[in-house]
């Protein structure tokens, strides 16, 4: 079943979108210098949408360490700024159409609830067993024609679905290691499985 509406590009939810992104990051050189001209950046982001003259910029690649070493490629701010826009439009679409147990970047879910539902499904099925596992690298391998053949089964508005073209075209794999796009959240609800009888456990 698709939805025929289209994402909302108002100057409102734009705001609403930067406001959810800025939410809880530190403040980096980049941010700092988005927010110093924080009202012409919002205003030229939203003019660029709605003349369908915006077009995803690059990455550059940089390495973290939380807990494991990972090598990540960063969007510019008003690229991430779109992102959250089309993580909004897209989680009402597709999260309800998840399967339960799919634990991972979803509201009031998460990896502690799947650890709680895990030892619950353990006393219910004392023979049964937990399989935690993970893709390694899976965006730089997501093949993006079946990325977008699966969001036209939600997304039927044409110029929603450039603008998701746009972005999933933005990030092509390179020979450079980079595990995943990082703060890239609308890749996070088209990607989600759906499985009976499996809970699916990620770290947050």
């Amino acid at each position: 079943m698709t939805d025929n509406s289209s994402i909302d590009l108002s100057l409102t939810n734009i705001w609403y979108a930067w406001v959810a992104f800025r939410r809880g990051k530190k403040p980096s050189r980049e941010i700092r210098a988005f927010e110093q001209e924080l009202e012409y950046n919002l205003l030229r982001l939203c003019a660029d949408l709605h003349t369908g003259q915006y077009d995803h910029s690059g990455y550059h690649h940089r390495i973290v360490n939380e807990k494991k070493r990972r090598d990540i490629a960063v969007a510019s701010v008003h690229d991430r700024v779109v992102h959250r826009l089309l993580y909004d439009y897209l989680v009402p679409l597709v999260d309800p159409r998840l399967d339960y147990d799919v634990w991972s970047c979803r509201q009031n879910k998460g990896l502690h609830e799947a650890l709680r539902r895990t030892h619950h499904l353990q006393y219910s099925h004392s023979r049964g067993w937990v399989w935690r596992a993970d893709i390694s690298k899976f965006f730089d391998h997501v093949d993006h024609a079946v990325l977008k053949q699966c969001l036209s089964r939600f997304v039927s508005d044409r110029a929603t679905q450039k603008l998701l073209d746009n972005v999933i075209g933005s990030y092509v794999y390179t020979e450079k290691p980079a595990s995943q796009p990082a703060s890239q959240p609308a890749s996070q609800p088209a990607s989600q499985p759906a499985s009976q009888g499996t809970v699916f456990l990620s770290a947050i």
